[in-house]
């Protein structure tokens, strides 16, 4: 009986763990989309220049940079959440 609780949990706690890395994901997202349209309009009153194309350049790479680490927060978490529910799953089978 015991078992069974302890695998519930676990595939619970990796659900969990599924779900906060898709909101972690989604929030650094968002976050990266706000700095890019925000640098974007900065960008489009700049007069042509070097300057412009620094800001361009910036911020482009600092939005790739956001979209890689909420890819690899994603990965993380889907990866601890698959551990944890196939240990559960394991447990389950094991009782």
């Amino acid at each position: 009986m015991t078992t069974y609780l302890i695998s519930g949990l676990a595939i619970v706690a990796g659900l969990i763990a599924a779900g906060i890395g898709m909101a972690l994901a989604g929030n650094r997202l968002r976050f990266a989309h706000r700095a890019l349209r925000r640098t974007g309009t900065l960008y489009d009153g700049m007069p042509e220049g070097w300057g412009s194309w620094f800001l361009g350049g910036f911020s482009g790479m600092a939005a790739g940079t956001q979209w890689l680490r909420a890819t690899l927060t994603l990965a993380g978490w889907a990866v601890a959440g698959l551990c944890l529910i196939g240990l559960g799953v394991r447990l389950f089978w094991r009782a």
